[in-house]
């Protein structure tokens, strides 16, 4: 939620005053758009929280007067008193801050909104209100609760162009956050100074009683390329008040199950039969919307993706794919899981080196790489490993079982060998909450696992060392690949 919140507020705060067309003339000037926003939270002792977000739009002076203008205009032709026009105004304002802020998360009901400045024609002010169901979050995984505020005010995460926006933004934001009663705060975002070229990103903080007022100032020279952002807002991280409480909360979060399945049949020659299944099994709502995206793309078209990127990813490992075909299952059958099932003819899939072949895995299913924040839904994935080897066909090494347990989240890793078939189970389960430091330390000794054999056949002459390297990163990307597909999340 915390990304789409945050580009949420930069673009509903700005987009009534930003045309459509920015082409620039010749003699294109730069405007700055001005706001003050303050954003006060009241939160209650069950996380609902009584939220009002008030912004004052102060410049670009003839934007305004346009945006004004525009308003007035529907009572020229006599059919609207100014009363009804501006009351159309604000419906429309009010729709627009409803939708957006339903679509990134949040649970809104009494909603109102109030316009001010119109008639004066000096700014227009918004003053938009709301009650937010569990706007603060309880996590068992610390004993907490949680309330996120930004900023940045969605610049840390927006999307620009290479060359920048053709205008100015310069804001000032104040977030004041009321605690419930009896709340004890624990962390709040703290002092952060931070400037690139002419642009600015400060952020202060003091506690009043009960109260958090957190403010911040923003200011971002036109043409501002991406590398200024990053310098500007990469490395805050400060997005959160936490505080404990005399009572607990209700947890509202999602489970993310899935399984991958990877078989190994190896040959006389060297070359591989690489099956790969992948099931997505919850949360069942996104199951199903990746179910309707993969219909709307055209099932085709999904399916040849799939097989044109897992042949290049092959590829860049030093693999030679001979063949390969890609199933999409599961597609119109409700509650099933998502189903997609690969499968390729490998030359030079495994390693040779030293006299015998060696494949890597990652056990952790890429779940400790990329990770920075807590996780908002419990992970339960597992992945099957089965290598079969050819007759004559020998295991010089295979990775130790492994039993990792930290505050509730686990890795269990089992390997059992059944002649020249080795079965490995490896399961990561992760907690709802569950810290980013706690999944870095549990899992990230554990994201390299070597399987080493030899077979009777032809020995193949190997990789280089430089594919041997690509080798190692690829065939962990190659179980990831599934990973990201709830990760995106």
């Amino acid at each position: 939620m915390k990304r789409l919140l945050a580009v949420l507020f930069a673009a509903i705060l700005l987009t009534p005053l930003i045309g459509p067309s920015l082409g620039l003339a010749e003699d294109f000037q730069p405007k700055t758009y001005k706001q003050n926003f303050v954003f006060t939270i009241v939160v209650m002792p069950n996380g609902n929280a009584n939220i009002t977000m008030k912004t004052v739009w102060l410049e670009p002076k003839d934007e305004i007067q346009k945006q004004i203008e525009q308003i007035l205009n529907e009572t020229q032709n006599g059919n609207m008193t100014l009363e009804e026009a501006i009351a159309k105004f604000e419906e429309e304002q009010l729709q627009r801050y409803i939708q957006s802020l339903s679509q990134s998360g949040m649970n809104l009901t009494n909603e109102s909104i109030k316009s001010y400045g119109i008639e004066e024609g000096n700014n227009i002010t918004l003053v938009f209100n709301a009650i937010a169901l569990n706007f603060s979050k309880y996590y068992s995984y610390g004993d907490y609760w949680e309330v996120h505020l930004d900023p940045t005010r969605g610049y840390a995460t927006i999307n620009v162009p290479d060359t920048g926006l053709p205008f100015a933004v310069d804001i000032n934001n104040t977030f004041i956050i009321k605690l419930p009663e009896n709340a004890t705060l624990i962390a709040y975002p703290k002092a952060f100074a931070q400037q690139y070229n002419t642009s600015k990103f400060f952020v202060t903080s003091q506690v009043e009683g009960d109260t958090v007022i957190v403010k911040s100032y923003i200011y971002l020279e036109p043409f501002l390329p991406p590398d200024g952002y990053n310098a500007l807002f990469g490395s805050y991280k400060d997005y959160y008040i936490r505080y404990k409480a005399p009572y607990k909360g209700e947890e509202h979060y999602q489970s993310s199950v899935m399984n991958e399945y990877v078989t190994l049949d190896i040959y006389n020659n060297g070359s591989v039969r690489l099956h790969m299944r992948d099931e997505y099994v919850e949360p069942k709502s996104e199951v199903e919307a990746r179910k309707a995206e993969i219909i709307s793309y055209g099932v085709e078209n999904v399916t040849e993706y799939i097989l044109r990127t897992y042949s290049i990813a092959l590829g860049y490992r030093g693999a030679i794919v001979d063949d390969g075909k890609v199933k999409i299952l599961g597609l119109n059958e409700t509650d099933s899981p998502l189903i997609i099932d690969a499968e390729y003819m490998l030359r030079n899939f495994t390693t040779f080196e030293n006299g015998s072949y060696v494949y890597q895995f990652d056990p952790t299913l890429g779940l400790s790489n990329g990770l920075t924040d807590r996780l908002e839904y419990e992970v339960n994935h597992t992945l099957y490993l089965t290598i079969n080897l050819p007759d004559g066909g020998k295991f010089l090494e295979v990775p130790n079982n492994i039993s990792e347990e930290l505050n509730g989240n686990r890795l269990v890793m089992t390997v059992v060998k059944e002649g020249n078939s080795l079965k490995i189970t490896s399961h990561v389960f992760l907690r709802y909450g569950a810290t980013a430091e706690d999944v870095t330390k549990m899992l990230s000794n554990h994201t390299t696992a070597t399987i080493r054999y030899t077979i009777p056949g032809e020995k193949s002459g190997g990789l280089t060392g430089t594919q041997q390297m690509a080798a190692v990163v690829i065939a962990v990307l190659l179980i990831a690949f599934a990973v990201f597909f709830w990760k995106r999340r």
